[in-house]
């Protein structure tokens, strides 16, 4: 097995209002390549796109759509391919 990284929820300078996940647009085992947008982020009315900051391929999801989110919070964890 390789080298794993997880998805992380950046602070998005939200303060104490709340995001969640919009759309997976991504598929557990699906390959994914660097800068790829994984899901979209729905906080106050704005969509954000979250990449991948590496390629490789989605072991997890850790989170549904539509979950409330925290800062940090670990949302998909991606097997590295080089």
């Amino acid at each position: 097995m390789g080298e794993r990284y997880e998805v992380v929820l950046p602070d998005l300078g939200l303060g104490d209002r709340t995001a969640r996940v919009g759309m997976w647009l991504v598929r557990r085992g699906e390959r994914v390549t660097q800068g790829e947008t994984l899901l979209e982020i729905v906080a106050e009315n704005v969509m954000i796109e979250l990449p991948a900051q590496r390629s490789g391929r989605v072991l997890e999801k850790l989170v549904a759509e539509d979950e409330r989110l925290a800062p940090g919070q670990r949302l998909a964890i991606i097997e590295i391919e080089e």
